[in-house]
């Protein structure tokens, strides 16, 4: 196999009609089980006494996450190999913390394939996320535009190498003996460069190269070398030779609808993942600034239709953006962001979280830099604050996926 398509999804794949459901599906089973999660999951927001757990659940998610709650099913049953997340962000997404803890909760239950995409983000000269680091003695460029799979592309014009090492940071084995790495179409990758690995596949795709390291034992720890003509490196999937959960994340520290619309290449790359759910998560620098709900509503479609180009039949879920400050005030445009995001989810059946109302609504961020969980500014969170919504996350899908098994259930 020479890319991570193992949840074999294809564009227009049905659902098992109720004739056709297989009888190895052990929806009770799962019903059970999720709710013991949930049990425990309620039980730790207690503390938390500022949010409204209450209102923590997926809007529309039994009709638009249909196909994805079936893949769940299906790799808790031993009927598929891995299902396959991609969150796309901003800041609130790059630093990591919230889609490492909706990560690794999700992936205790539904199995681990791996820590997925990382990117040497300090070689780019920004922040990365804690579980992992990259290091290299070359130097590279970064390639803001277009955007890659990645957020950003680090250009390379001599034999250069990388030094990976993850760690435990989320409390979930971060080994690996799979390394994806996604490049330009000319570069080519020499077995006897690479240090522990047993065998080096290549395949192409459209406008790129996926090279496929599989290393000998499982480890933490691996040196990759890059050829010369690898000048372009979009990303590198860290995973295991074990069925379960892959969950990537891009965030991009000021990312908003209205800048990735120039990066067509970014939708292109999304989809060389072959993923199950696409997770949206953007809208609040959308917010900032001079606020025109017109405008924001015009750069969603856009940026919304050229994602569908390209990945036209995976479920999507819009996380809507948390409360903020503006100008000292509490940020108003905020919530009108979230209301447009919100109809047009729902009128183009794609599911809803509502990180706004979960967190309080209007004026929570306040609440929330008062328990030490929102930064100064009170537009950013702490590592805490964001590791609190990653666990809301989490508990929401659960939710929502409990659901789906009591449904079928009956």
């Amino acid at each position: 196999m020479l890319i991570s398509a193992k949840s074999g999804y294809e564009t227009g794949e049905e659902l098992f009609s109720e004739e056709e459901y297989p009888e190895d599906l052990d929806t009770l089973e799962e019903f059970i089980q999720s709710y013991y999660l949930l049990l425990d999951s309620d039980s730790y927001l207690k503390s938390y006494s500022f949010i409204d757990p209450a209102k923590n659940s997926l809007q529309n998610d039994q009709r638009a996450l249909l196909p994805f709650y079936q893949k769940l099913l299906e790799l808790r049953n031993g009927l598929r190999e891995q299902v396959i997340i991609y969150q796309i962000g901003d800041s609130h997404v790059q630093s990591g913390y919230l889609s490492g803890t909706a990560r690794s909760a999700l992936q205790k239950y539904f199995g681990n394939a791996g820590r997925g995409l990382i990117f040497p983000y300090r070689l780019a000269r920004t922040n990365q996320p804690d579980d992992y680091q990259i290091s290299s003695p070359q130097s590279f460029t970064r390639i803001d535009k277009p955007r890659g799979m990645s957020g950003y592309i680090l250009g390379n014009g001599t034999e250069s190498e990388l030094n990976i090492k993850t760690n435990s940071f989320f409390k979930i084995d971060c080994t690996y003996d799979q390394a994806l790495i996604y490049a330009n179409p000319e570069a080519t990758m020499i077995f006897s460069q690479q240090e522990g690995i047993r065998n080096l596949d290549r395949a192409e795709s459209g406008d790129y190269s996926i090279h496929h390291l599989s290393y000998q034992d499982s480890g933490s720890t691996s040196k990759i070398k890059l050829p010369m003509n690898l000048n372009k490196l979009y990303g590198i999937s860290l995973e295991r030779s074990e069925s379960g959960l892959l969950y990537h994340s891009m965030g991009v520290n000021g990312a908003g609808f209205y800048n990735l619309l120039d990066s067509p290449e970014l939708f292109k790359q999304v989809s060389l993942l072959k993923p199950d759910l696409i997770i949206v998560s953007l809208g609040t620098n959308d917010a900032q600034g001079r606020f025109r709900g017109d405008v924001v509503t015009k750069n969603m479609e856009n940026f919304m239709r050229m994602l569908k180009e390209e990945m036209p039949a995976v479920p999507l879920l819009f996380t809507l953006p948390p409360d903020s400050r503006k100008s000292g005030k509490t940020n108003k445009d905020i919530s009108a962001t979230g209301k447009i995001l919100r109809d047009y989810a729902l009128a183009n059946n794609h599911a809803v979280w509502d990180l706004y109302e979960v967190m309080g609504s209007a004026g929570s961020i306040s609440k929330w830099r008062k328990h030490s969980m929102a930064a100064k500014d009170h537009l950013h969170f702490t590592p805490k604050g964001y590791m609190l919504q990653g666990h809301l996350l989490y508990q929401a899908i659960i939710k929502g996926y409990k659901s789906f098994s009591e449904k079928r259930d009956n």
